[in-house]
């Protein structure tokens, strides 16, 4: 499978001369915020959840945390628990913007099974990560769901004068599956990683490896974050630390949680990147890796997803979901909006004007990082590559200027009847024409040579 070549990293790239790398950041949608809390079941809508494209029902479909977030006591599952008990609710979209939420009358709420909540794991379901598994032999285990189960069963305890949860047997991470991602199963040997992540998930299939790959805090130490990988998606390695921060970070700051996606062959992390001992905000930005285990954070650490206005509904907390969806030519990226700072030891106490909520935020495909040129041509150069296919197109806003591509030796000088004419205009998908066919260069190794002038390119590909 050919994948598109961006531009998160150098990893295709030999030379670069009068270029530079520039992230975009995505817009948010003006229906905003696109779904909230609406009932005694669902006080607050976090996206600890998943939101996925099912391409045979052609509906977007969005697990997310919720809960009452009352004090004191309530009835969930005909038992006493905590207000603050963490619950899966499920909603539905037919264009990803407007959300309906089905009555599933699977989990008993206060003595009333009319509600959207999914009946999954046992106490507390927190981050649930959700895939939808297209190489799946098993019609019963095409929807996998990978979440932190935690707290017991109407087990309490008191700490500095408050009811907390106590730790319950069988606490951790724990699996389930479903056919159709609304009924769900657990497996029968939860859990499958005895360790704790308060956090969101991830949870992605490496075709790579060929392995699901989990991600969290779970052994990581804290606010960091580790990976772990299994054939089977039940029986895990020992999770071990894969990123967290360092010395160029400000003392205080944290991961949060890192959502993770592969993208274009590309492990691509969302960063929650909590400033404790700052302002005690969070927001996104982005790390890429090419195998899970080592990872690079995305032009010096610039803020993806920034923190909406003040006073708004997300001026505390903006932190993208796991997985994003290309549609109709832009990435869907759905987040979750917190009004105030998270508190800490800075914010002992933070008075909530907003219930968290859920909002969209879009970005043209492959639009993450772009090579641009100024007023002053530059050029770039790859990295040997074998052509074994017949088209090259590119992904490129050159409305303002012009990008020319040739196809050079290995010293980086054009083949005879392989430079393009200019390349102009704004364009998700435009095809890039040579005097001779690329046809006749199959299974040649070959370099490409990118000149660019007013002129921002996203990617590059051949088909």
């Amino acid at each position: 499978m050919e994948f598109r070549y961006l531009f998160l990293d150098l990893h295709h790239i030999t030379r670069i001369e009068g270029l530079y790398r520039r992230m975009h950041q995505p817009q948010r949608h003006p229906e905003n915020p696109i779904l909230r809390g609406e009932n005694p079941w669902e006080r607050v809508a976090s996206l600890y959840g998943t939101v996925l494209y099912d391409p045979h029902d052609l509906l977007f479909k969005m697990w997310y945390l919720t809960g009452p977030y009352v004090d004191g006591m309530v009835m969930v599952r005909q038992r006493k628990a905590l207000g603050n008990i963490t619950l899966l609710a499920y909603a539905t979209s037919i264009d990803g913007v407007h959300w309906e939420k089905p009555i599933l009358n699977q989990v008993d709420f206060e003595g009333s099974t009319a509600n959207n909540l999914i009946d999954v794991g046992r106490t507390n379901c927190e981050g649930m990560a959700v895939i939808y598994d297209e190489n799946e032999t098993d019609p019963d285990r095409r929807y996998k769901g990978f979440y932190w189960e935690h707290g017991g069963i109407d087990t309490f305890i008191q700490h500095e004068g408050r009811t907390i949860w106590g730790q319950g047997e069988g606490d951790g991470m724990w699996v389930s599956f479903s056919p159709d991602g609304v009924h769900w199963t657990d497996y029968e040997n939860n859990p499958v990683i005895s360790l704790g992540s308060d956090t969101t998930q991830s949870l992605v299939w490496d075709p790579k490896i060929e392995k699901y790959v989990v991600f969290g805090r779970f052994g990581a130490g804290g606010r960091r974050t580790a990976r772990a990988e299994s054939s089977d998606c039940v029986n895990f390695s020992k999770p071990e630390l894969v990123l967290g921060c360092d010395e160029f970070d400000e003392g205080g700051t944290q991961i949060y949680g890192m959502p993770i996606n592969i993208y274009e062959g590309v492990y691509l992390g969302m960063i929650w990147i909590y400033r404790e001992g700052v302002d005690g905000t969070i927001d996104t930005s982005l790390a890429t890796s090419r195998d899970g285990i080592k990872w690079e954070r995305v032009l010096d650490r610039q803020t993806f997803l920034t923190l909406g206005e003040k006073g708004s509904w997300e001026d505390g907390m903006v932190r993208i979901s796991q997985n994003f969806i290309t549609y109709n030519d832009q990435i869907y990226f759905y987040y979750g909006g917190v009004n105030g700072p998270h508190t800490g030891h800075k914010f002992r106490q933070v008075e909530r004007k907003h219930q968290s909520m859920l909002g969209l935020a879009t970005l043209r495909r492959d639009g993450f990082v772009s090579l641009d040129a100024g007023e002053v041509e530059g050029f770039m150069l790859t990295k040997p590559l074998t052509l074994n296919d017949k088209d090259l197109y590119l992904n490129v806003d050159a409305s303002r200027g012009y990008v020319i591509v040739a196809v050079t030796d290995d010293l980086g000088i054009p083949l005879e009847n392989y430079t393009s004419q200019r390349i102009i205009g704004d364009k998700l998908e435009s095809r890039v024409s040579f005097e001779s066919s690329l046809e006749d260069l199959e299974g040649k190794e070959v370099r490409l040579r990118f000149q660019l002038k007013e002129a921002s390119l996203f990617s590059y590909w051949f088909v």
